[in-house]
């Protein structure tokens, strides 16, 4: 089944790219004549943004030139059609929303922005479909509200290429029947965004006509996300499998919120589904997608409305208005609010302030989810407008507040009044964490509870602080990263008091002359993260991490000062970079980086241009800094060939490429060999057999291990260690960083740290001209006693040469030996170690079969003295990771 799929994208302002200019008629923008004052009951207004107007909140994007429309309770900020804002392309665009209380604002923005995709969906082979953005053309002020009517702007426009999806299907298709891109449909597109009086909600009407020989069918859906602190709520009552999509169905509304702030998003009279998908969720009408299409012919036209909400406090603040506009969200399931009150007490009398208290939903014959939250006020009393659906539907609340128990499974009656809630007593701990000197540490602290009371609980301690924690009995860990040793113990967290916990988080690894860095981090400034900048700094250092690098996609933002403000700039740096985005040919990293004074920091524009292209872009924009290659799945897609160190794929068109475009370059310093803890030798992953390929090439690329973290619990882990003349994170000069890349001194650790050597002299990343045949190799691999390392390969040219049992396993110093190795002709030494069980409670849980605990970049042996590395070239690689049962050394 064929439908022209309609896509509305809310997405995260960290993600943006700059607009297209291809097929670009010439945009208009209209001025928008003079409108009511702001905050007039009855009045809502519709005018274009003067250099006096700034939407409060880190998100918001909205610039002079783009339109407002602003009531007493809401404001909404679309953009103009050259915006460049945006993740989105184009212009026309909702970009901010915030709540209003007359003429200040109620809180600030979390939304990033709304987009439209217009492209025929395949719903049995969805890497067949096509995806079209709309691109507005003419964004004008059709209504200014100033008669006391509705205020409208209408954005008017066509079909354009969305970017990243046309690349993610292309890259799809490779391997089946070549996937042309999509072309254009002669739809002419018309966008009104309404806003009533009073009214919070805008409504949003997508008017396609169909200007061109063929029938049609369309399909609404759209792509949310939200910001860092806001979390999404939605209650399916069903199911449904669309292509690669498993949808949650019969939900009344999607909802996010952190209890200042409430964002809501509903479709009119349809049958709302969701699905979440790489960090973005996805919203579209099931009725539409397979029995109740937009059908067009040509010279037709059709409308369909969705609705978006902004609320200045928790969800239903953003959910009521919904049941004046669509009194019928669920298909045959008419509703009225009622209205329900309750308030949330301590077992020891007084209402709790700041309690979560979710509305849990049970449609017949369904599983029971939640459908909206409401947060109690310093009183502890609480409000949910409770969509009555019938008796068929049960309710209940479950009820949480920081440091206590959560209370769950109590029966609520839509509309009554008085519920109680009773929470258990309250707990803290104050957590005083110091180094081996006294100063004070940063540590993660995880709390297992050991009886029947308590929750798992992690503690992100820096220094000295209080934490909310329920009361209860618990097995604590306090780790900080890799190099210093685990605290273990138990703690009894009392009723109503604050408990102490002191620990002191020594160093053992010896890691001077080196510092860690994580070189792919995600945080709120990229649209598939809610941590906030601050969080994962401070989480990286809880980690044991000297710097993070932050690579977001498609915004480029200065975070340098950010350790200082924060109080953490002691124990981890920072270094700006980006994620480049392009889903074809691949995502990339570059560093260092700063914002340029344009949208989104002046990010690299990635489409329709070749690696070759990028990589040089890239080059330019860090001002000769460091190119990366990341997670390279591009590989399969050209059909690398590992001996010949070139892509075998023929036609660059099936990539959505030019025909002559260049489908590889040697124009980059590093591959992610680690991007998280999969073993890189697995035939699945690969990456260490393409590295090597890349080396026996002659191409002296580092290894990368790095997190790839979107979620803040991952940062450091992996991590990569490069020289640097400081050990202390803020002095740390990032021109060395760079250095140490271009030099390929670099090792790539899941939790052991190596000194690796030739003939006492040369090291990781140099070139060395042996005096004999015969070379020693000095090897040293130290990591935490609880991190053990059962032995240690080495490898010359990809082939195993040496497998070397490590002499202390569980000690700190797990090898430290001398090996003899032939080397009658030119080399790359690099060298793995490994172990077998899994880490403590606090690092990471993986399966460590043949995933090294740490991978050091090369050293090239120059055998003949000529004062150049002669790379072996294309070979099979013979490998033995598995530990030995002796050494068994030399070649």
């Amino acid at each position: 089944m064929r439908r022209l799929l309609t896509l509305s994208l809310l997405s995260c302002a960290a993600c943006g790219t700059t607009p297209t200019e291809k097929g670009d008629p010439g945009v208009l923008i209209e001025a928008a004549p003079p409108s009511p004052a702001c905050g007039v009951e009855g009045f809502s207004s519709a005018r274009t943004l003067t250099a006096d107007d700034q939407i409060p909140g880190e998100t918001a994007v909205g610039t002079e030139g783009d339109f407002i429309l602003q009531n007493n309770v809401a404001a909404y900020v679309i953009t103009r059609p050259d915006a460049a804002s945006t993740y989105w392309y184009y212009g026309g665009a909702v970009a901010d929303a915030v709540a209003m209380d007359g003429c200040a604002f109620a809180g600030e923005d979390k939304l990033d922005e709304v987009g439209l995709v217009l492209g025929e969906l395949e719903l049995t082979a969805f890497e067949e479909s096509v995806l079209r953005g709309f691109r507005a053309d003419r964004v004008r002020v059709l209504s200014d509200g100033s008669d006391g009517t509705t205020a409208v702007v209408r954005a008017t426009g066509t079909d354009d290429f969305h970017w990243l999806v046309e690349y993610e299907l292309m890259a799809e298709s490779v391997g089946g029947e070549p996937r042309p891109f999509g072309v254009g449909y002669d739809l002419d597109v018309t966008v009104d965004y309404i806003l009533e009086p009073d009214s919070p909600v805008l409504r949003i009407e997508l008017t396609v006509e169909n200007g061109g020989t063929e029938d049609r069918e369309l399909v609404a859906a759209s792509l949310l996300s939200f910001g860092r602190t806001m979390d999404l709520y939605r209650y399916p009552t069903s199911e449904l499998s669309v292509g690669p999509l498993d949808l949650g169905l019969g939900i009344p509304w999607l909802v996010a919120t952190d209890g200042d702030d409430a964002i809501a998003y509903a479709v009119e009279a349809g049958n709302l589904a969701y699905a979440g998908v790489s960090g973005v969720d996805i919203a579209l009408d099931a009725n539409q997608a397979l029995t109740d299409p937009i059908s067009i012919a040509p010279g037709e036209s059709q409308t369909r409305t969705t609705f978006l909400v902004v609320g200045s406090g928790d969800g239903p603040t953003a959910t009521e208005p919904l049941a004046a506009v669509n009194p019928e969200p669920v298909p045959g399931q008419a509703y009225t609010l009622a209205p329900t009150s309750g308030s949330v007490t301590a077992a020891g009398g007084g209402g709790v302030p700041g309690a979560r208290v979710a509305l849990v939903a049970q449609a017949p014959g369904e599983s029971a989810g939640v459908l909206d939250v409401a947060y109690t006020d310093d009183a502890g009393s609480f409000t949910l407008a409770v969509p009555d659906f019938g008796p068929d539907w049960s309710w209940s609340v479950e009820v949480q507040a920081p440091g206590r128990a959560r209370s769950s499974g109590i029966d609520l009656t839509p509309g009554a009044s008085g519920l109680a809630v009773e929470l258990g007593p309250a707990g803290a701990v104050s957590v005083d964490v110091t180094d081996g000197t006294g100063a004070a540490a940063p540590a993660r602290i995880e709390l297992v509870p050991t009886g029947d009371a308590g929750e798992a609980t992690t503690l992100w301690a820096m220094g000295s602080g209080s934490h909310p924690v329920v009361p209860g009995d618990y097995a604590y860990t306090a780790t900080r990263g890799y190099e210093h040793a685990p605290v273990r113990g138990v703690l009894t967290v009392t009723e109503d008091t604050t408990t102490s916990l002191s620990v002191e988080m020594v160093q053992v690894l010896d890691t001077t002359g080196w510092v860690s860095i994580d070189t792919h981090v995600h945080s709120s400034d990229s649209p598939d993260s809610r941590v906030a900048p601050a969080d994962v700094l401070r989480h990286g250092a809880a980690h044991g991490l000297d710097l993070v690098l932050h690579t977001e996609h498609e915004h480029i933002v200065d975070r340098s000062t950010l350790p200082a403000e924060i109080g953490v700039d002691a124990w981890i740096g920072s270094i700006t970079g980006e994620e480049v985005t392009a889903s074809v040919p691949e995502h990339l990293t570059m560093f260092p980086v700063q914002p340029d004074g344009t949208p989104r920091g002046g990010p690299v524009e990635w489409y329709e241009r070749d690696l070759d292209t990028l990589f040089a872009d890239m080059r330019v924009r860090s001002g000769g800094g460091v190119n990366l290659l990341n997670h390279p799945s591009y590989l399969g897609l050209i059909e690398w060939d590992r001996l010949t160190a070139a892509p075998t794929l023929a036609d660059p068109t099936r990539l959505g490429l030019a025909a002559d475009a260049a489908l590889w370059s040697w124009d980059f310093d590093g591959i992610e060999v680690m991007n998280g803890h999969n073993s890189p030798f697995d035939d699945g992953n690969g990456r260490w057999l393409d590295w090597q390929s890349m080396l026996n090439a002659g191409h002296g690329l580092v290894a990368v291990g790095c997190s790839d973290d979107h979620g803040g619990t991952k940062v450091g882990f992996p991590r990569t260690y490069v020289p640097s003349t400081t050990d202390t994170p803020r002095h740390v000069d990032t021109a060395e960083v760079v250095a140490a890349f271009h030099d390929g001194r670099a090792q790539a650790s899941t939790g052991a740290f190596a000194r690796v050597s030739v003939d006492g002299v040369a090291e990781v990343g140099s070139l060395y001209v042996p005096a004999t045949d015969r070379v020693e190799l000095a090897v040293r691999v130290d990591a935490l006693p609880e991190i053990d390392v059962t032995h240690v390969v080495v490898f010359w040219n990809c082939d195993t040469v040496a497998q070397l049992p490590a002499t202390d396993p569980t000690g700190v110093v797990k090898l430290d030996t001398v090996v003899e190795l032939d080397a009658l002709e030119d080399g790359h030494l690099t060298v793995a170690a490994f172990g077998a069980e899994r880490y403590p409670a606090g690092l990471p849980q993986f399966d460590p079969t043949h995933v090294p605990r740490v991978l050091t970049s090369p050293i090239f042996i120059d055998a003949d003295g000529d004062g150049v590395f002669a790379a072996p070239g294309g070979r099979e690689c013979s490998l033995l990771l598995d530990a030995p049962a002796a050494v068994a050394s030399g070649r």
